[in-house]
């Protein structure tokens, strides 16, 4: 039932219930948000979002990254749904459905691209090597999509709860346990990135040894034809993360002050850190494609992958490294990683 209004305080002697209101005859302070949100914003962001998700399809059906994909339509399809109903949210904005689908869809369609990150990472590790990564291609995919699932529940309960509560203290309830689903989102966003950061230094590492060695046979070294692009790629990669990071960290400290606070009713600050960011992090996670870099290679997942206890600090071991071919051209010679069944790891 809607909310009796009748001689409150900025409502017209005309209006019965909250949801009678227009903006011509109630005040806004009755509305669900103290704005009244952009028609044609947020319809563009909707429309970018519509293209996102075209492209995706379509990559997908030349390069076959079912995981990606789907973790990627997942969270682009909530992203549209969320901002049409910031679109509807122009009109109506004294009832609480279309306030209640923005809020929780937009709160919890990053998850879905952080999936897609996190399965990225696997075949970016069996590209470079597992011997270079502290937990395997399985454990990284198995631990922070887990992860996700419990941010995920936490995010979706709490809105639910902070709309439908009949008091402020359920309501205060519920926007605590969405900063809670939030704020564990940051955490574990943060240990990823962490992890994949001492992997990326375990790689350069590696390189360096591998160079050095080469230079010892003689052999005449040159970069790999595709390493420029896999480079761009993986700056790609980092920078959709630390976007997405950034966009959860605005969100915590908005949501931390309550639906009605001056931060949750800034469109301009929800428009750039919250849509700005997340729209730069999709386009950069499609225009560079892992299927375009990774190729047929992305069935290789790393499941089957069993980590061995073997430190990390390259410095204790050496590399004894089987030639292949007992005379090698120099200049087939490439900075690759050292396949594993080609690697034999002798400690000093």
């Amino acid at each position: 039932m809607s909310l009796n209004v009748t001689g409150r305080p900025g409502i017209d002697p005309s209006v019965t219930f909250l949801s009678e209101c227009t903006l011509k005859l109630c005040s806004l302070d009755y509305a669900v948000v103290r704005y009244v949100p952009s028609f044609g914003g947020n319809l563009a962001v909707t429309s970018i979002f519509g293209a996102f998700l075209v492209a995706q399809i379509i990559f997908w059906i030349f390069y076959r990254t079912h995981s990606f994909t789907v973790a990627m339509c997942c969270g682009l399809i909530l992203e549209i749904v969320g901002y049409c109903a910031r679109v509807q949210m122009h009109f109506v904005l004294f009832t609480s459905g279309s306030f209640l689908l923005n809020i929780i869809c937009l709160t919890i369609a990053p998850i879905f691209f952080m999936a897609a990150l996190y399965v990225t990472l696997s075949r970016v590790i069996m590209h470079y090597g597992p011997h270079n990564s502290r937990v395997t291609p399985k454990q990284y995919t198995i631990f922070f999509i887990t992860a996700d699932v419990v941010a995920l529940i936490l995010q979706a309960v709490g809105g639910a709860l902070a709309e439908t509560a009949s008091t402020l203290d359920g309501a205060k309830t519920g926007e605590n346990v969405m900063v809670a689903g939030l704020s564990f989102q940051v955490i574990s966003l943060t240990v990823f990135i962490a992890l994949a950061g001492e992997f990326l230094w375990n790689v350069r590492r590696d390189r360096k040894i591998l160079q050095a060695t080469n230079w010892a046979k003689g052999n005449v070294e040159r970069p790999p034809p595709d390493a420029r692009g896999f480079k761009i790629f993986l700056g790609a990669f980092v920078l959709a993360t630390l976007l997405i990071l950034g966009r959860s960290i605005f969100r915590v400290a908005e949501l931390a002050g309550g639906f009605r606070s001056r931060l949750a009713n800034n469109e301009v600050a929800f428009m750039i850190l919250e849509g700005g960011m997340v729209l730069c992090a999709t386009l950069l996670m499609t225009a560079f494609h892992p299927g375009r870099y990774v190729g047929e290679k992305w069935k290789e997942s790393g499941w089957g992958i069993i980590k061995r206890s073997v430190s990390l600090d390259l410095d204790k071991y050496k590399y004894k490294i089987e030639e292949i071919d007992p005379h090698p051209r120099p200049s087939d010679v490439y900075m690759r990683p050292w396949p594993l069944q080609q690697m034999d790891v002798i400690h000093k």
